[in-house]
């Protein structure tokens, strides 16, 4: 195999979607992309903007089918010389870290942290190694950005023997942050501002504060449920709202995670609708104070950000929504323009090419 037929895979499993994609090693060009969605009895393969339905009523079925369908494509020898995973919690491992036993057992014990993601990344990576079991496995976690932010900004201020178990802020998107940092002269074609304001927008959403491209403070916390109202998790939240929960409802722990991680945010708010596309068509009033009470608060937790920082010179947008909802953009920045006149930028996420990036470096170090 000569270095232009060596390539990478990356996969980045979500609570029940599996993305993969296929780059070049040596030219970092993007060969293949897709994802498996919405695994189980409705599973589809969605390739090249077509969506077929296909076996994959579990993460493993779903590893198979990204195989079989790289293994049909004319520009890919048939096996990655290197996998990156993209992990969303990586408890007390703060870089990308090739995959041991060790390693895996912190990501299942930071799984509980991110219930959401942890178990079907470990569940990807077990396919693999029965599929693959000589391939190298990189995992790449979303909480590396953001692990040297200022301890003041990630300590919790409990009792000293939970802080010692792991109890802090980590903060989450960090891949798409990374990316940003990373491919910002080059989409740009001007240099990282000195202090930016990074809002990734999607489904999932924070906001990044950042200073000479290193993070200094976020919006999520110790888990990805903290910060801002999302499509269904709650952010931000008085803790006093869930002992009154426990102790007038009669609910549990699983009760509330379901409330907090699946019926809360937007979806509470406009009484059933988590699409901001089709939140933003609606005359519903439901709807409109969603999308304001979003906009509000992703304002206000922005203040916050902005005084990490001791000021701003920019915003970058990025994530589903972020990218593409101008009014979401325009109302934050008109409620945001009391720090004068500055630019902001539009960029792609780009998480698997930030795990691509990584597996590249860790392959030809």
């Amino acid at each position: 195999m000569g270095i232009d037929d060596v390539w990478i895979l990356t996969l980045n499993a979500g609570s029940s979607s599996l993305k993969f994609a296929a780059y070049q090693a040596n030219t970092d060009q993007q060969i293949i992309a897709g994802q498996i969605a919405a695994i189980g009895p409705s599973a589809k393969m969605v390739l090249n903007g077509n969506s077929v339905s296909i076996d994959a009523d579990n993460y493993a079925d779903a590893v198979r089918a990204v195989f079989k369908t790289l293994l049909d494509h004319s520009a890919l020898s048939p096996t990655p010389a290197i996998i990156g995973h993209r992990i969303v919690h990586g408890g007390k491992l703060h870089a990308a870290a090739e995959i041991s036993p060790e390693v895996g057992l912190e990501i299942e014990a930071a799984a509980a942290l991110a219930p959401l993601h942890n178990p079907p990344a470990l569940a990807v990576i077990d396919a693999v190694n029965d599929i693959l079991p000589d391939v190298r496995q990189l995992a790449c976690f979303d909480t590396t950005f953001h692990a040297d932010n200022p301890q003041v900004a990630t300590t919790l201020p409990i009792p000293k023997d939970l802080r010692d178990k792991g109890l802090r802020r980590y903060g989450f998107h960090g891949l798409s942050y990374a990316s940003l940092v990373r491919r910002f002269h080059d989409v740009t074609g001007v240099p990282l501002p000195h202090r930016i304001l990074a809002l990734h927008l999607g489904a999932g959403a924070s906001l990044a504060a950042i200073v000479d491209g290193k993070g200094v403070a976020t919006t999520m916390g110790f888990s990805p449920m903290d910060g801002l109202v999302m499509a269904t998790r709650a952010g931000a939240m008085d803790v006093g709202v869930i002992l009154h929960l426990i102790r007038t409802e009669g609910m549990d722990a699983d009760d509330l995670e379901r409330m907090l991680n699946r019926e809360s945010g937007l979806f509470a708010l406009s009484n059933g609708n988590a699409d901001m596309k089709s939140l933003l068509a609606s005359d519903d009033p439901a709807a409109e104070f969603a999308v304001a009470h979003h906009c509000y608060w992703i304002s206000r937790h922005a203040g916050s950000m902005i005084a990490a920082m001791q000021g701003i010179d920019g915003f970058i947008f990025t994530g589903g929504v972020g990218e593409n909802a101008a009014y979401i953009r325009d109302e934050i920045l008109r409620q945001l323009s009391w720090t004068g006149d500055l630019p902001h930028w539009v960029i792609p996420a780009d998480e698997e090419g930030e795990i691509a990036n990584a597996a590249k470096n860790a392959l030809f170090s």
